[in-house]
Parts: C-alpha cells; sequence; structure tokens
C-alpha cells in the first residue's frame, strides 16, 4: 500500500493537536507528498514492526535528502530530525525489507519517491477538475478520478476539522502486488454501485473539503461569570491598597 497525503489536511490537523505546533509544508503547494509504503495484507492493518538486521541510517538518505524534503516532507515541523523518516522505516520499511527490492533503507525511500513521481494524485484529480478550494467533493467524484486513471480501487482517507466538523480530504492510497504492479486495494470487496464503505471513511452525506490553505487559527475566549467576578474583585483590592498606601503616605506627612 502507497499512500500519499494532502499536506494542507495533515498541517491543519498537526495545528489542532497543541496550540505550538508548527508545519513544514513543500514549496509547491499543489504537491501530495508521501506518507509511507505499508506491507499490508488484505483485511488487516499489518504487518508492522518487523525484525529485521537492517537499521535506519539517515546518512544513507542523503543522496536524495533534496528530494525527501519536498516529496517525503516531514509535515510536523516541530519533531525531532529525520523522526518522520525513521518513524516509516521502523514500523513499515522493516516489513517491506523482505522483497529485494526494498531490502534496504535507500531501496525503500527510493521507490516511494518514484512512486510520487508516477502517480501524482494533484494531476489525477484535476484532469476531472477536483482542485483545491473552498467546493466541497463527493467521495465518489474523488474515487472516480483515481480509478479512471490507475484502473484500480484506491483508498480514500478523511479527517474532521474540530472548529468547523468539516470532513476533509487526507490521503489517497494506491496498491500493489510483490512484483509491483496495481491491484485493487479491497480486492475481496470491489466497488459496485454506491458502496463506498469498504474503501472511505469519509462522510458519505457530506462534501470532502480540499482545502487550499491551512485554515487562520483564530482562537476565541470567552469569560465565564466566576472569571468575571474574581477579576472584579482583583481590582477592588487594588485600588483599595492604593488607598491604604495614601492615607498612610498623607499621615506620615502631617
Amino acid at each position: 500500500m502507497f499512500s500519499q497525503h494532502w499536506p494542507i489536511t495533515t498541517c491543519t490537523k498537526w495545528e489542532e493537536a497543541k496550540q505550538t505546533n508548527t508545519c513544514n509544508l513543500p514549496k509547491d503547494k499543489s504537491l501530495w507528498t508521501i506518507h509511507g509504503i505499508w506491507p499490508t495484507k488484505n483485511g488487516t492493518s499489518g504487518p508492522q514492526s518487523c525484525p529485521s538486521a537492517i537499521h535506519f541510517d539517515p546518512d544513507q538518505l542523503v543522496p536524495m535528502l533534496n528530494d525527501l524534503q519536498t516529496y517525503w516532507v516531514n509535515i510536523e515541523a516541530n519533531t525531532e530530525p529525520n523522526s518522520f523518516w525513521k518513524h516509516e522505516w521502523d514500523k513499515h520499511g522493516t516489513c517491506a525489507s523482505v522483497l529485494p527490492t526494498l531490502d534496504s533503507v535507500t531501496n525503500y525511500f527510493q521507490q516511494g519517491l518514484t512512486w510520487n513521481k508516477q502517480y501524482k494524485l494533484s494531476d489525477m484529480l484535476e484532469k476531472s477538475n477536483i482542485v483545491p478550494g473552498s467546493e466541497g467533493y463527493t467521495v465518489k467524484t474523488i474515487y472516480d478520478a483515481v480509478k479512471s486513471v490507475t484502473a484500480k480501487v484506491p483508498l480514500i482517507q478523511c479527517v474532521v476539522d474540530e472548529e468547523t466538523q468539516d470532513s476533509m480530504i487526507s490521503e489517497i492510497r494506491i496498491c500493489f502486488d510483490k512484483s509491483f504492479d496495481l491491484i485493487d486495494c479491497d480486492p475481496e470487496n470491489p466497488l459496485s454501485g454506491t458502496k463506498l464503505k469498504a474503501i472511505t471513511n469519509c462522510n458519505l452525506k457530506k462534501p470532502i473539503m480540499y482545502l487550499k490553505d491551512v485554515p487562520a487559527n483564530e482562537v476565541s475566549y470567552e469569560m465565564d461569570y466566576d472569571d468575571a467576578f474574581r477579576q472584579h474583585i482583583d481590582e477592588q483590592l487594588f485600588y483599595m491598597d492604593i488607598y491604604r498606601c495614601l492615607k498612610f503616605l498623607i499621615w506620615l506627612t502631617t
């Protein structure tokens, strides 16, 4: 399974998670960037974190570092350097390394870069007039756009914006067999008619937002009655202290 995510959505959720979180977005805002290559058995979410003699070595990424920082960028800026890539290798690359074509840190990340350039989601969506903006799209429209290019069933993932409760497109995943030929991501549940639940967690009844920019993080603070009362008392005590000081000075100088 090859997963690409929409950086704007990833950043939106990261900034919502904590006020101090910051994002590292690609310079090219049209890019869908890589989340990872995930060895997956049909109907499962694994295997993960496999025993492997191959340990993550960031030095092996140096020759492709510029491409990784563009196409496999760590959106979560305020995290440790290389932490995203290390996580993907430790959790998924160790399992992928059973294949000769993915048997090293270099091969694993290079394959992700190759697929990202070969299967450009922004181009696939744009061919069906699906572009980032304020307009929402149905899951079926997004599904049809990807399948019209790959001829295979993709998986479509969404997240919900906590502020607006809008469903936002998060990830689109395409799948390969061990020979790297494209296959349906859910071969046991081929899509027919309106049967979409098998290939998405998105809300089927609401438009899916494909945002162009990260929403402004506007936080409003409302003072409740108790806070207002305490502030009033504090102000009264402050002025009483001033009054006492002035009264003392008058007494002292007379």
